[in-house]
């Protein structure tokens, strides 16, 4: 009938200790490699003075939006202006700027009745008959 295969302690550690070491070269390796070449791309950690400089750099910068848009006569829009560097607060003051502009202009008074007043209605305005009819009689024989 079947046939009982016995092994030793030491026959068992060594199939064990064998399986471990071809499981640490198939699957442990390959992946603990990708690790260490991927660590390479990990930022280093900032020291306390890194850290406090960048504070100090983003506040004169936050500053520096502040009084650009103040004398632009922007301030009303620090809030919404989030910008990274110098080029685009420029840019973003210059079209700013622009619609204000627009807004102002198109906020402005525009009379709806304007009309040029001609030669007639002037002399009408100052009650000068003669000029009056000197103008129609111009236009007839002019």
């Amino acid at each position: 009938m079947a046939q009982e295969i016995s092994f030793t302690q030491e026959q068992l550690d060594e199939a064990i200790q064998n399986a471990k070491n071809e499981w640490v070269e198939k699957e442990l390796n390959p992946i603990i490699t990708e690790r260490d070449e991927l660590l390479q791309f990990k930022p280093k950690d900032l020291s306390d003075e890194e850290k406090a400089l960048q504070t100090k750099q983003q506040e004169l910068f936050d500053k520096e939006i502040q009084f650009e848009l103040k004398s632009a006569g922007l301030e009303q829009f620090a809030g919404v202006v989030k910008v990274t560097n110098t080029d685009e607060l420029t840019t973003v003051i210059e079209s700013l700027t622009g619609i204000v502009n627009d807004i102002k202009v198109s906020l402005g008074y525009i009379p709806d009745n304007h009309k040029q007043q001609n030669e007639y209605d002037t002399f009408a305005q100052k009650n000068d008959t003669k000029g009056m009819i000197a103008t129609k009689l111009s236009k007839l024989f002019g």
